[in-house]
């Protein structure tokens, strides 16, 4: 079992790892290195800082969501939130294919005796509220901007953020509930710890939820508006909105570390809407994947190393 999962998730990385490759080089194809150091050469640092201000704020927002999730589990302290968040993060940057998610679980379930399963299903709901503030921002952009491909994204986000939110509402149904009892032991006790994960949205802790995510994705804005001031681009409101749908909805593939590629591609189609150079769309991409993502990766990694030796693990419940 443990083989066939380890197997698993060595074919998702090298997926991701070839995704993010095809896509680097479907960005790169439009311009070159020399023209995207050009752009990073003159970038403005002040609104560089302002970007970095702003994503410490957003990070902030995050471990407090989390923090509230995790209530209907454990109540936990920000700080060991933040850890837990802040190592899963950093391991996002640095394993493909999303992998970091499942490392945080793990590194929650250890350090705090909490249900690995019950962390997934609180990180999935986590990410439920994100998609669904994306597909919103997208949907609301696309309204001034005309484009097949924006249809596309918003129809299949809504449709993807749609599915899940509908599953998750009947596993926590009292029919979903029965049948969980006719599946093997194993699989049934599972599934009772992620009910226990998602129980949170009939608390009244879930609307607190909400309420951060309004906060978290403003800042977002923010700092993705500071991001394109750094590398000379200035975008409206309704752009700003497609970027950050479609930059959002690119993190969801499975990609190489940092999501290199995707990131990069992602940036490039949606300024190229706006009449900007793909020079000018992948130093942002750069930008934000070194000093922001490069950020919390190094605070996330220092964080995990300084547990790891000093403070060992505990163990866990499935």
């Amino acid at each position: 079992m443990k083989t066939s999962t380890a197997l698993k998730q060595w074919l998702r990385g090298i997926i991701g790892l070839l995704i993010g490759v095809i896509f680097l080089w479907l960005a790169f194809r439009q311009t070159s290195a020399a023209q995207v150091n050009a752009v990073l050469s003159q970038a403005q640092l002040p609104w560089l800082l302002v970007a970095m201000g702003c994503y410490a704020f957003n990070m902030v927002g995050r471990v407090i969501r989390w923090q509230t999730l995790l209530k209907s589990l454990k109540s936990l302290s920000f700080k060991q939130v933040g850890s837990a968040l802040m190592v899963g993060y950093a391991a996002n940057t640095l394993l493909p294919a999303r992998l970091g998610e499942l490392f945080r679980a793990d590194f929650a379930g250890r350090r705090y005796s909490l249900s690995r399963t019950a962390v997934i299903a609180s990180i999935v709901v986590e990410r439920v509220l994100d998609g669904v503030a994306v597909v919103v921002c997208l949907a609301v952009g696309r309204l001034f901007v005309t484009q097949p491909v924006l249809s596309t994204l918003t129809t299949t986000g809504a449709l993807l953020f749609g599915s899940i939110v509908l599953a998750m509402l009947f596993v926590d149904t009292d029919l979903g509930k029965r049948g969980i009892t006719y599946l093997p032991p194993a699989i049934a006790n599972r599934l009772t710890n992620f009910q226990q994960g998602i129980s949170i949205r009939r608390r009244a802790g879930f609307s607190l939820a909400v309420l951060y995510t309004l906060g978290i994705w403003i800042l977002e804005g923010f700092t993705l508006w500071a991001i394109m001031k750094t590398v000379g681009v200035t975008l409206n409101w309704y752009q700003m909105l497609v970027l950050m749908g479609v930059t959002s909805l690119s993190t969801l593939l499975p990609s190489a570390p940092g999501f290199v590629g995707t990131y990069q591609f992602s940036y490039t189609f949606t300024l190229s809407l706006f009449g900007y150079e793909p020079a000018q769309a992948v130093a942002a991409a750069i930008a934000f994947q070194v000093f922001l993502f490069g950020g919390v990766t190094l605070v996330g990694l220092s964080i995990y190393l300084y547990l790891h030796w000093v403070k060992p693990a505990k163990q866990y419940e499935n």
